[in-house]
């Protein structure tokens, strides 16, 4: 998933569990379970810049994600700012840290990725596993744009939600 909506759905958590600890572990597992639900990017990097006929090597991989991903964080980012600057909510300990939980997991990856560290080599592993649950018994992914698709609704209705809450608060 977009960590835009791993960010979002951590502040819709945390604007219900005040506990800044208990949000982060609930947003970090979370994480996983949104994880599993087959969302077009198994072969993110390559399918998003059209390359998936095309034999890359690491390092290509690596700067087509990195490219990918970057894109996201700017979206991230822009969200953050919109919501911390509009939504009253925003500040509130559970919310904050219900959103480090929820993107934490991406963080680790992408630390491994570049790293190589065989100290989360195991997370590395345990996240690429949880990611492909249900598309390995699919024995394919959705379709990228399909992913792109569903992530944005999912979006706009987490951010529905997000702003109801800030009505409401």
């Amino acid at each position: 998933m977009f960590i835009t909506i791993h960010a979002a759905t951590g502040a819709l958590v945390g604007t219900q569990i005040a506990n800044p600890i208990l949000s982060f572990l609930i947003n970090f597992a979370l994480h996983f379970v949104m994880d599993i639900i087959p969302h077009g990017d198994k072969e993110l990097g390559k399918r998003f810049f059209g390359l998936l006929n095309k034999k890359l090597n690491e390092e290509e991989k690596i700067k087509s994600l990195a490219a990918y991903g970057l894109i996201d964080y700017i979206v991230l980012v822009f969200f953050l700012l919109f919501m911390f600057k509009n939504f009253t909510f925003a500040k509130d300990d559970g919310v904050i840290w219900g959103i480090v939980g929820g993107i934490v997991p991406d963080l680790l990856v992408a630390s491994y990725v570049l790293t190589k560290s065989k100290k989360i080599k195991w997370f590395f592993d345990f996240h690429k596993w949880n990611h492909h649950l249900l598309i390995g018994r699919m024995k394919n992914d959705i379709p990228l744009k399909a992913g792109i698709a569903m992530q944005i609704l999912l979006f706009a209705f987490l951010f529905m939600l997000l702003a109801e809450i800030n009505l409401v608060k």
